[in-house]
């Protein structure tokens, strides 16, 4: 149960068996955001040319980042997969709609339970997009240890910060170089997956969510040399 100031929300256990996202909308629509789901819908949905028409798979949005060790394959970009299942149900309803949402982690119980907006409860998508699905983004993953998506941009960034600093033994350089590289990758593959779904997709929660997660990477190298030292300092 979690209560918000005169709002409370509450929830059976049992309801939420599988790690991954679980979001009741204002119509008690309710979605299930799991690898399971994910995975089963995603080539019905890339093989179907009402969805997609060949045309727009074939045209320079739809085509591999320049980085990816993909490039030049005759498929699906990786990162699309976790988005393209879920654009039908996402497309009726707005970015700043209300929703209740349950995230439940890999192995953990119940982990974060609240009322939040559709496009903050998106990124947990968006991560998977560009940080596990992708090609490039997903030597990043491992660093989101403890990470959820409903959680508040900077806490996000101070939780990566922790998470990297003892991954690289405290190494300034190395974890200097880390951020830098994630914050010019991320960049591009949020760019360029945007571009994609403008194509496809009607509208605008999925783009704001790529927004969030990209801003991650904005705080992460922006305040980069003043957290390392406030890390260094207190350990």
């Amino acid at each position: 149960i979690v209560e918000e100031k005169e709002k409370t929300i509450n929830v059976r256990l049992d309801d939420y068996e599988k790690p991954g996202l679980y979001l009741t909308l204002k119509d008690s629509t309710r979605l299930l955001f799991t690898k399971e789901n994910i995975e089963k819908a995603t080539m019905e949905y890339w093989m179907n040319p009402k969805k997609i028409p060949s045309d727009v798979k074939e045209g320079v949005e739809f085509q591999r980042c320049e980085f990816c060790p993909m490039k030049g394959e005759d498929d699906l970009c990786d990162a699309l997969r976790p988005t393209i299942p879920l654009l039908d149900a996402v497309d009726k309803f707005m970015s700043f709609d209300e929703v209740i949402s349950v995230y439940k982690g890999e192995g953990e119980g119940l982990c974060h339970v609240s009322y939040t907006t559709m496009q903050r409860a998106l990124r947990f998508i968006t991560n998977l997009s560009l940080l596990e699905y992708c090609q490039v983004g997903r030597k990043y993953w491992k660093y989101f240890s403890d990470v959820n998506p409903t959680m508040q941009t900077q806490e996000i960034a101070n939780r990566l910060y922790l998470n990297m600093y003892w991954a690289h033994n405290g190494n300034k350089d190395s974890i200097d170089k880390l951020i830098s590289e994630l914050h010019k990758e991320i960049s591009v593959t949020t760019k360029n997956q945007m571009a994609r779904l403008r194509l496809i997709c009607q509208n605008d929660s999925f783009l704001n969510a790529f927004v969030l997660t990209h801003m991650i990477a904005d705080v992460l190298y922006a305040n980069k040399d003043r957290k390392l030292e406030e890390f260094r300092e207190s350990l």
